[in-house]
């Protein structure tokens, strides 16, 4: 099982410098150590406060040879989109329901145009992010209001990327039920992808046992891969507002070590329980995320950007 990177706290925080064993390194050799060839980058609209799209992209800029690929992550919002977010962005608010679409369509044609523009090989790709409580809030709340969006997202994508896997990505590893409803509407939509995309994370997810349960279900209806494109676990049991809750896997504490501990139990979980449903390769969120007070409970570096002991399990594949 191979862990890979989602980059898109490094791109916002910039945090520098890095150090791995004491040595200050870059982020060439940040991948290289780690064997990451696969980043996730969170792709929001030019007018982002967050991240615009050109820097977004030009983290590719600073790679070495044009060697590694990119999990394309659109979110269709000015900011982070999540469940508990998926606001319009600001500058579609003149948009009635009928011209939602157009706007919608226009967005990710831009989008998919400057990835070409920059000739990044794009490996994976997903058009809204964890879509399970809607999209283009508050026009596109059920999932009957936005599987058509859905549809021509998915459309678009193989048009402009037709060797990608599409990635149609929820939160709702925390119940088999609502995942199975959810996966199976879109199974009878005929909505086109690759890959069933879902989150984990302990502190908000719950027990490896409900993973499981969902994991084999939701293959067992679908038969698509279950791709883990986001997983995360703290290295602190410091709360902040982004990082609550009151699950662990099982005793592994919230620590530095207990995050190690936990990289490993799971890759040996995945591999011994659910390697047959499970895609072989898992993105990691947050990795660079210690420059952030709000997301630094998830970071594999300490907030002096030295690398903790998890990011050492990195480079270890079962």
């Amino acid at each position: 099982m191979k862990i890979q990177a989602d980059i898109t706290t490094f791109l916002i925080d910039n945090f520098s410098p890095y150090y791995i064993h004491g040595k200050e390194v870059n982020i060439n050799e940040i991948l290289a150590f780690a064997g990451i060839d696969t980043l996730r980058v969170s792709v929001f609209t030019q007018t982002s406060p967050l991240l615009t799209i050109d820097k977004s992209l030009s983290v590719f800029d600073e790679l070495d040879g044009g060697k590694t690929n990119l999990y394309l992550c659109v979110h269709c919002s000015d900011t982070w989109a999540d469940p508990s977010h998926q606001t319009i962005p600001e500058a579609w608010s003149f948009a009635g329901a009928k011209e939602l679409k157009t706007c919608f369509v226009d967005y990710l044609v831009s989008i998919f145009e400057a990835v070409k523009r920059k000739n990044i090989t794009v490996k994976y790709i997903q058009a809204g992010n964890e879509i399970s409580n809607g999209l283009l809030w508050s026009y596109l709340r059920s999932p009957l209001e936005y599987v058509d969006f859905i549809i021509t997202a998915h459309y678009l994508c193989r048009h402009y990327f037709p060797k990608a896997k599409i990635v149609l990505h929820t939160d709702l590893s925390y119940s088999s039920a609502k995942a199975c409803q959810w996966y199976d509407l879109m199974k009878n939509r005929k909505v086109d992808y690759d890959l069933v995309g879902l989150s984990y994370y302990p502190v908000w997810h719950g027990p490896l046992k409900e993973l499981e349960k969902t994991v084999t279900e939701v293959y067992a209806l679908t038969g698509k891969p279950i791709f883990l494109c986001e997983i995360g676990y703290m290295n602190t049991d410091e709360k902040t507002s982004a990082w609550f809750g009151h699950w662990k896997c099982g005793d592994i504490p919230y620590s530095p070590e207990g995050q190690k501990q936990y990289l490993e139990y799971f890759r040996k979980f995945l591999q011994n329980q659910l390697s047959q449903n499970v895609y072989p390769e898992m993105f990691y969120w947050g990795m660079f995320s210690n420059g952030s007070p709000e997301h630094f409970p998830v970071a594999l570096f300490d907030r002096n950007g030295h690398a903790l002991p998890a990011f050492y399990e990195l480079k270890i594949e079962n």
